[in-house]
Parts: structure tokens; C-alpha cells; sequence
């Protein structure tokens, strides 16, 4: 059945092409939520939260880069003098991409990318399909807050290339809440993201690849303070309202 999210004028979903294109994949996506296990039921919810999400914004092109050197803590270097001193090492990364501002190029949030998705999903539904975006950067069009969760495809992409996707740090409960909200029609915004992170700080121990293609040849810092903010780390600045 189609949902019943109601559609702003200037929404993604107001295209009745894109319409027509979700809304003939959904009947598929219920029938093998009825019969199957929990990953299929997770495969309709990803894909209901897409449609309010896109029946609430317009798609906006932002630019974004994707892929990166990372500073990480040498295993057996702290395991060796019991974390008393680490050293770090560069290591490529590629769990999650920057959305930027076409025009300023600053950054307005980072999500996770299709692939680390994954292990959040119930074994991999609904991100069997490989990501849509490319590395080292480019343009993408973006519909939903940047700063928490949103759908992506690249641009003029049809429905088989949306992805649904949200950012690192952010409670997926909290966030569920919010397209709950749009779904009813009690809000027509998705609230403000309740937690927020130091991107200056988090890129000061990273190297994107869109810049640095090459592994950097400088020493990896010292990158204890941008540990906690990776996903599973403790909030340092945000915290839940």
C-alpha cells in the first residue's frame, strides 16, 4: 500500500516519476516483510523512512567527499607497554563520506557510507547493492537535514540509486523519531540534530583523498582526542538532550 506521508510542493517525491518508481517497489518489500525475518522487515522500514524523508524535502545538490587516510592507534605498540605510549599509524578508511556546501565548501555533516552500513543491518538488507558514490569526491543530490540523516543519489539518478543513509554519532532511535514525525504530519522539519561533533577537530587527524590521494609521508599524529569521537566512542561535547 502506498503510504499516505503527505507530499510538500517542492518535495523530491512531487516528481510523480520518482513516485511512481517507489511506489511500485514497495508491494515486493511488504510481501517479504509478512513471510520473513527481521532483515526483511528492516528492508521495508529503511525503505518507508526514504519516502517520508523525500516527501518532506526538496533534493538539493551538494558536493561531497568520500575516502581518506586516518590516523589509527598501532596495536601492538600499546599492548606491548599497556597503553602507557601509542604510536599511530596512517590507514585508509572508507566508512563513511563529508556532504560540503557547493558554494563555501564547508562541511555540513558525514554519514556513513553503504559498506559500513552493513553491520548495522541486519545482515545486510537493505545495503546488498553496492554505494552510488565515487572517490575521490564529486556532487551528489542530497534530500533531508545534512546534518543528521537524509537520502543521496547522484545527480538525475533514478529510485534504484537512492540510498538512505545518517550520520555516525547520531542515535538512530532519536532519529526514527523524526521521520515519525514527518510521516504524520506533526512536523514538516526533522528536529535539529541533539548532539553536535568537531568536524575541525576530527580532520585534523585525517587526510581526505580528494586532497591527499597518496598515503601521507608525514608521521601520523597523535590522535587520542579524536578517538572518542568515532561511532561507539563517548560524546565529548554533545549529549543528549
Amino acid at each position: 500500500m502506498t503510504p499516505t506521508d503527505p507530499i510538500r510542493p517542492d518535495a523530491a517525491l512531487a516528481d510523480p516519476n520518482l513516485h511512481v518508481a517507489l511506489a511500485e517497489r514497495l508491494p515486493a518489500l511488504e510481501s517479504a516483510a509478512a513471510m520473513g525475518g527481521p532483515k526483511d522487515k528492516a528492508a521495508l522500514e529503511y525503505a518507508l523512512d526514504a519516502w517520508s524523508l523525500l516527501a518532506a524535502y526538496p533534493w538539493q545538490r551538494l558536493n561531497y567527499r568520500y575516502g581518506r587516510w586516518q590516523s589509527e592507534v598501532t596495536a601492538w605498540k600499546a599492548l606491548l607497554t599497556f597503553e602507557l605510549w601509542e604510536s599511530y599509524h596512517w590507514e585508509r578508511n572508507t566508512e563513511s563520506f563529508q556532504v560540503l556546501d557547493p558554494y563555501t565548501g564547508v562541511r555540513l555533516g558525514e554519514f556513513y557510507a553503504q559498506a559500513a552500513l552493513r553491520k548495522f543491518t541486519w545482515g545486510g538488507q537493505p545495503y546488498m547493492q553496492p554505494d552510488v558514490l565515487a572517490m575521490p569526491g564529486g556532487t551528489l543530490e542530497f534530500a533531508g537535514n545534512p546534518a543528521s540523516i537524509g537520502v543521496y543519489r547522484p545527480v538525475g539518478g533514478g529510485a534504484d540509486t537512492i540510498r538512505l543513509s545518517w550520520c555516525p554519532w547520531l542515535n538512530s532511535g532519536t532519529l526514527r523519531e523524526g521521520i515519525a514525525a514527518l510521516r504524520s504530519g506533526s512536523a514538516d522539519r526533522l528536529p535539529p540534530p541533539y548532539q553536535s561533533i568537531d568536524l575541525d577537530l576530527l580532520d585534523k587527524y585525517r587526510a581526505w583523498f580528494v586532497d591527499e590521494p597518496d598515503k601521507p609521508q608525514r608521521k601520523a599524529p597523535w590522535a587520542y582526542e579524536a578517538r572518542t569521537y568515532r561511532p561507539g566512542g563517548p560524546a565529548r561535547f554533545g549529549r543528549p538532550r
